[in-house]
């Protein structure tokens, strides 16, 4: 099975060299690599090119291609994905690591399993040392559905995976320009509906966590507002299946909290968002969430409550 590592390149000169050694040094052989440059104003891409200059067994597998202007996250996702050729691919954030072994386990685990996805134990990474290895979850695959829309329950990244080229006709817009924050709970709750998951519970991903600059880190009403485009892509998907999951609903009851810390008005929301529960709790939740003050308060902590309850 031949296997592209996909790498969104934008201000990671520190980290790059150590991402890029991991990736060249697989002992997994039939991998090609698609590095994509987002318009980074440092040196990180003549950082990786040297790297790629220490590795020749790998050289003549390398392509780095390059956006014109600063694409952002989402847009930089989807253009690495219509270059894949292989019958896998995998997601690398450049700022992170994979131990030498990962590809080799994600690819046996799928060649065995068959699945449309596969999912590995990643660890936590600063300053050299990895942290206790977190499995992924081995629940049914109604179970994880189940998580994954609740939101907040079990992790929703798109790293750490091994995904068959399939899965690219089942959700062809994966990615959208302008979903540069959550595009990743955009993808993984669209691809869990439509795709069979496997696991392995080997070391596959090194997250690193001591990038103060990485997207993650810095939440902002952008990235907000980028959320809740995210959750309408989600929306759309679900309402074209003809049916809302209360599961799903709940999850989507997130946008009123997450609006109502950033200072978003219900108007905006409404616009970016335009939901309608179809579920009596729903219903109730969401009266009780676009509200403010104390009713504001009490409906997010039977929020959390019910979202615990539906997740089971």
């Amino acid at each position: 099975m031949r296997v592209t590592i996909l790498v969104p390149v934008y201000k990671v000169e520190r980290y790059i060299a150590e991402c890029a050694e991991s990736l060249f040094t697989q002992t997994y052989p039939d991998i090609d690599y698609i590095f994509c440059d987002d318009g980074t104003p440092d040196s990180s891409i003549n950082v990786l090119q040297s790297v790629v200059e220490r590795h020749p067994e790998r050289q003549g597998r390398v392509t780095i291609i390059t956006n014109e202007t600063n694409k952002g996250a989402g847009a930089t996702r989807r253009r690495l994905i219509e270059h894949v050729q292989t019958e896998a691919f995998t997601f690398v954030d450049a700022d992170d690591c994979l131990p030498t072994t990962a590809i080799a386990a994600l690819v046996k685990c799928m060649e065995q399993s068959g699945a449309d996805i596969v999912d590995g134990a990643f660890a936590n990474y600063a300053g050299g040392s990895a942290g206790t290895p977190q499995s992924p979850y081995h629940g049914s695959r109604q179970s994880y559905q189940r998580r994954l829309m609740c939101q907040n329950i079990i992790p929703n990244r798109l790293w750490g995976k091994l995904y068959h080229q399939r899965v690219i006709e089942r959700v062809p817009d994966m990615f959208k320009e302008g979903i540069d924050y959550s595009e990743d709970f955009s993808a993984s709750v669209r691809l869990a509906a439509v795709t069979e998951r496997a696991w392995t519970d080997e070391l596959v991903y090194l997250y690193r966590t001591d990038n103060m600059s990485s997207y993650t880190k810095n939440v902002s009403r952008k990235s907000v507002v980028s959320y809740l485009r995210a959750s309408n892509e989600v929306l759309r998907f679900f309402h074209m299946r003809g049916h809302l999951p209360l599961s799903l609903e709940i999850g989507l009851l997130n946008v009123y909290r997450a609006s109502h810390d950033a200072g978003i008005s219900l108007a905006e929301t409404d616009t970016l968002v335009p939901y309608i529960p179809e579920h009596f709790t729903a219903i109730l939740l969401r009266i009780l969430l676009r509200s403010r003050g104390i009713i504001y308060a009490f409906g997010d902590i039977l929020y959390r409550a019910v979202r615990m309850l539906v997740a089971r």
